[in-house]
């Protein structure tokens, strides 16, 4: 497992840069104004009643955190603030990506804030081991059974790699997709509003010709703040899963976060799992997410 360190004051700051200091204080006042302008940090906030998206509310957290510790004058890191810190290394990581802004826009929307640190943590291991990575591609208007415009609720995002002579359509999608499809998965062609990808084909269509590229599809579990063994070994042997594993000849993953508690110390964990009884011929290739990120103290 790869044990990464961060220095937590950096990555926030970081993250701050990335997310826009004016945004940031937007979402801040909606908080305040939420209690009649009175209250900063330590108020109880119902952040989904009021439209907060998923990475402004890790991040208020995380500064939460911050000044706990400074009012007390020291102290080890929270759970938030190495869940910001994390998802600041994916941005860096990424920072040259074509159409990272698209995603970073994303990652602001209320709707799709949580699904985008998703993708990004999976695109960022595709980086980090040599891949190029393009949030350009697929296209919804070249792929129209993929849709993951930032204007609809989707539950899916999408993103190409090239390298070692490839290209391949990474789809990341949440593992609740599966829920109301019955045992109707081939005829339902793994379909849901919020997800429509017939990722068997990995066809992208244009005007000149048709190119067959690979697929792969992580599917999330779990809870970012909550253990990571349990939910990955309950979903590795759902009967849904491994319907959907036989029905496409695609590599298909699973894989969580949490945090962990690592010598008297918390660390943020990610760890992810290929599906038994997978046939993909190209699933040696894969990024399987295994790594431990841990404060720099």
């Amino acid at each position: 497992m790869l044990n990464k360190k961060v220095r937590l004051a950096y990555a926030l700051d970081y993250l701050e840069l990335v997310l826009g200091q004016d945004w940031l204080e937007k979402n801040l006042k909606v908080m305040k104004d939420s209690h009649c302008g009175k209250g900063g940090f330590g108020m109880n906030i119902d952040f989904a009643a009021l439209g907060i998206a998923y990475v402004a509310k890790i991040w208020y957290k995380a500064r939460e955190e911050t000044i706990d510790r400074e009012i007390v004058g020291g102290g080890l890191p929270g759970p938030y603030s190495l869940t910001a810190a994390a998802i600041a290394i994916d941005l860096e990581v990424l920072k040259d990506c074509a159409g990272l802004q698209t995603k970073i826009d994303e990652l602001k929307d209320v709707k799709l804030s949580l699904k985008t640190a998703h993708e990004l943590r999976i695109a960022s291991g595709y980086a980090q081991n040599g891949y190029c990575v393009d949030f350009t591609y697929p296209k919804a208007s070249d792929w129209p059974s993929l849709h993951v415009c930032a204007t609809s609720q989707c539950m899916a995002g999408a993103f190409m790699i090239r390298g070692r002579g490839n290209r391949t359509i990474i789809i990341c999608a949440e593992v609740e997709i599966l829920e109301g499809l019955g045992n109707n998965l081939p005829e339902a062609k793994y379909h849901r509003s919020a997800l429509d990808v017939q990722f068997d084909q990995g066809v992208v269509k244009n005007s000149l010709d048709e190119t067959t590229y690979q697929s792969i599809l992580y599917l999330y579990v779990g809870d970012t703040l909550a253990e990571t063994e349990t939910p990955l070994h309950e979903w590795l042997d759902h009967p849904k899963i491994t319907r959907l594993v036989q029905d496409y000849d695609a590599p298909v993953l699973l894989y969580t976060t949490g945090i962990k508690s690592i010598n008297n110390q918390l660390a943020y964990v990610r760890r992810g799992r290929l599906v038994k009884n997978n046939q993909a011929s190209f699933a040696h290739d894969l990024y399987i997410p295994d790594e431990i990120i841990s404060p720099l103290l």
